[in-house]
C-alpha cells in the first residue's frame, strides 16, 4: 500500500472514530492481515484483505452512530 492511501484512510477513520479508536481500528486490521510486514510492503491481495477489513469497521461504526 501507498503511504499516501495508508493516510487518506487514516484521516477519514480518525474523523469519524475520534484519534484513539481510529488508528487503533486501522492498526488492529493491519495486524490480523500482516503482523510483522510494515504497511508499505504489504502485497496486493493484503492491502486489499486490509482495505476490506477497515471498510468493514467503517461502516459499522458508521451504522452504529446513526442507531443511537
Amino acid at each position: 500500500m501507498k503511504i499516501r492511501d495508508w493516510i487518506k484512510i487514516e484521516e477519514t477513520m480518525t474523523k469519524l472514530m475520534g484519534w484513539d479508536t481510529g488508528i487503533e481500528a486501522m492498526c488492529d486490521s493491519h495486524r490480523e492481515v500482516a503482523p510483522k510486514k510494515p504497511i508499505y510492503e504489504l502485497s496486493d491481495r493484503e492491502d486489499k484483505k486490509v482495505k476490506y477489513r477497515l471498510r468493514k469497521r467503517y461502516l459499522k461504526y458508521k451504522e452504529d452512530i446513526n442507531d443511537s
